[in-house]
């Protein structure tokens, strides 16, 4: 068992971290209101689901997990500027056939010119592709700090009466901000 709070002295509203964590998610499952839906010459009335999570405001500013990792949009936008730069491409391709007035120095210096917006662009799509992959090895770095700060976060006891946390071995209360960035620091992954 837990020594008192440190700040009121009481033992009764004291509970473990994880369990506050885990007893503030309710996951729900139901049916929601009827939707008619267009099928041939009439309208099918049906139900629709309705599910997912519920996570009180306690729990949530006790999380020891590191903020969950974006989705794809970077490889979505380096895969969308490398097509636009490829069709930039086509620009030099097309000016090849007509030789400009002034000689091959000219020529040299339209074809650098109509081929800059495709470079710019390559650029662009190179640096995406470098963000992403820092990101990557941001994400791969924090999940092997977890276990650190797990073990961290289950060292610790939250009064509810003071919305405070401490430490068994420790005579202070933490905010659960501060709670948390011990927790992130221990981890490796301090936000």
């Amino acid at each position: 068992m837990s020594e008192p709070c440190p700040s009121c002295g009481q033992l009764d509203q004291v509970q473990h971290v994880p369990a506050v964590y885990h007893g503030g998610h309710s996951f729900f499952r139901g049916q929601g209101s009827v939707v008619a839906v267009p099928a041939g010459d009439g309208l099918l009335y049906t139900n629709s689901q309705v599910s997912g999570v519920s996570v009180t405001a306690v729990a949530r500013s006790l999380d020891p997990f590191p903020p969950p990792r974006r989705g794809g949009g970077l490889v979505a936008a380096v895969v969308a500027l490398a097509l636009v730069g490829s069709c930039f491409l086509l620009l030099p391709l097309s000016a090849v056939d007509d030789p400009p007035p002034g000689g091959p120095a000219s020529r040299v210096l339209g074809v650098a010119l109509i081929s800059l917006p495709s470079l710019c662009v390559f650029v662009a799509a190179g640096v995406l592709g470098w963000l992403y992959v820092r990101r990557v090895r941001v994400h791969r770095r924090q999940r092997r700090g977890v276990p650190a700060a797990t073990q961290l976060w289950e060292q610790g006891w939250f009064c509810h009466r003071c919305g405070g946390v401490y430490f068994s071995d420790a005579g202070r209360l933490l905010t659960p901000a501060h709670f948390r960035q011990l927790v992130a620091r221990a981890g490796g992954y301090e936000r």
